[in-house]
């Protein structure tokens, strides 16, 4: 049984490079494409499986091409299928993802069966016999998918599974009341500062992570992009750095980054150490095109953090870097 179960979308990928957005009506023709599995869920689950964690995702994909490349790129990276919920009406979610030269993405969709996720098939002893439940915003913004997540959450805690959240821009703007109602129920929350800015209305991000852990988040982890990341939790706040990478597409990074903060933190590491490696993962995964099949495993993580090893920019952070080399 999964030590991590998540839980939301599952999309296929087109990602298209376009040199400029066209005026409306016009044409924005690639130079490059590709496809790839995606959903926030389903990325951080490849990131997790790929990393050692056994790591099991619920969704729901429908009976069409589309879901079989998803869930072959999924069953590739070793995450565990059986909870896949399969849709007779429904298409399986696809994103077009436009990528601008400066490797930010801007993404188009059609959420298709994820929206559809049944929570009467849901599993109770399939998510407490995992050590945590990670779940997506994505899975809150429509019904039925988002009573399968409150159920889950409340499998959850009947078990005493940990609890982190991906909030996406999203949930914070369209069901905003009710994210600040489930914050205490949630032992890690992982978010932007836009959409900790939305929940707050605070631009701050010391003063944004502040008031998200008095409104009772065990623990919140903001992504802030080049400026690396900061760990809000009773032990204080942690500032840790970005690495620096050539960003080929931004598509995933803050999956990646999700599956190096929970894995870190399920091996015992403490906030410094795990904030390091999800640093490194949202860096690798910026630096190549997709998310899926294309986010780095332990293999990329060990020499990306080797080579930071000897980097005098992070003779600070030596300590940590050598303690995941060596747990990895």
């Amino acid at each position: 049984m999964p030590q991590v179960v998540t839980l939301g979308d599952i999309n296929l990928d087109i990602i298209a490079h376009i040199s400029y957005y066209p005026p409306s009506g016009g044409d924005g023709l690639a130079q490059q494409a590709s496809m790839h599995s995606g959903g926030s869920a389903a990325n951080t689950a490849i990131a997790l499986a790929r990393l050692g964690v056994e790591t099991g995702l619920i969704g729901r994909v429908g009976k069409d091409p589309m879901a079989e490349w998803a869930l072959a790129e999924l069953a590739e990276a070793g995450v565990e299928l059986s909870a896949i919920q399969r849709d007779e009406e429904a298409m399986t979610g696809m994103m077009f993802i436009a990528v601008t030269p400066d490797g930010e993405r801007t993404m188009f969709g059609y959420r298709g069966a994820n929206a559809r996720t049944s929570p009467a098939l849901l599993d109770e002893s399939y998510i407490a016999s995992a050590s945590l439940l990670h779940l997506s915003g994505y899975a809150l913004l429509e019904e039925p998918q988002r009573d399968a997540a409150l159920l889950a959450l409340e499998m959850a805690h009947r078990a005493g599974l940990a609890v982190s959240l991906d909030l996406g821009l999203e949930a914070t703007l369209k069901r905003t009341e009710e994210v600040r109602d489930l914050l205490p129920q949630i032992d890690l929350l992982l978010l932007t500062l836009a959409e900790a800015e939305r929940l707050t209305g605070c631009r701050d991000a010391e003063e944004a992570a502040k008031r998200l852990l008095s409104c009772g988040a065990k623990a919140v982890a903001l992504k802030l992009g080049e400026r690396g990341c900061l760990i809000s939790s009773e032990e204080g706040n942690l500032p840790v750095p970005a690495f620096s990478v050539e960003v080929k597409d931004t598509t995933g990074a803050g999956d990646a980054f999700d599956a190096g903060l929970i894995f870190g933190r399920l091996k015992g590491l403490g906030w410094r150490e795990s904030a390091v490696l999800a640093n490194a993962l949202g860096a690798l995964a910026a630096s190549v095109e997709g998310a899926g099949g294309s986010l780095p495993g332990r293999r990329e993580v060990c020499a990306f953090l080797e080579e930071h090893e000897g980097d005098p920019s992070w003779q600070g952070w030596r300590r940590e870097l050598r303690c995941l080399l060596d747990l990895l």
